[in-house]
């Protein structure tokens, strides 16, 4: 399991309970201090900092270097140069849920790269919209509070004081300044 935004509360609970399971996460994080939390405090088996690659060529190796055996599962929320990067080590019938694309917030266009790696390796990519799956949310936050409770799930939260102060906390959300 690959996941960006690695230091975010939404990607240690989605990472969180893939570990749990037993499968290998590595985390992608903007810095070499949200990369040691996402290894030191969350428990990832690794976190690549994007910010020392330049190019899809470089973040590609070092996904290379971190998941030698390729990637079956990534949970996408950012887009961009992390995605071409990601399934450029993608193995085949490998799946992503792509929930978000910040990357593309400030209404840019967001190129892929390779799209022909999605048939080449029969990937699945699916939209995955939270409110859409109401239903299961009982079960998850049943799972998930277990996982908090028993220490096996961490997390770090962001706290704006005042609604003046909301705007500037949303921005810094965008821009990765969530600690």
């Amino acid at each position: 399991m690959c996941r960006p935004a690695t230091s975010s509360r939404r990607a240690s609970s989605s990472s969180g309970a893939t570990r749990v399971r037993g499968a290998r996460a590595v985390g992608i994080a903007g810095g070499a201090d949200k990369c040691r939390y996402v290894v030191e405090e969350l428990g990832f088996d690794a976190c690549i900092d994007y910010k020392q690659h330049g190019d899809v060529k470089s973040l590609s190796a070092a996904l290379k270097a971190e998941c030698p055996d390729g990637i079956d599962g990534y949970f996408e929320n950012v887009g961009g140069m992390i995605l071409d990067a990601v399934m450029h080590r993608a193995n085949p019938f490998s799946r992503v849920a792509m929930c978000g694309m910040i990357a593309g917030y400030n209404g840019e266009p967001i190129p892929m790269s390779a799209p022909q790696l999605i048939l080449v390796n029969r990937m699945k990519i699916e939209g995955f919209i939270v409110s859409e799956h109401m239903a299961v949310w009982p079960e998850a936050l049943k799972e998930l509070g277990t996982l908090v409770a028993t220490g096996k799930l961490k997390y770090r939260e962001s706290v704006a004081q005042g609604l003046e102060n909301a705007p500037e906390a949303f921005l810094g959300l965008l821009k990765g300044r969530n600690f």
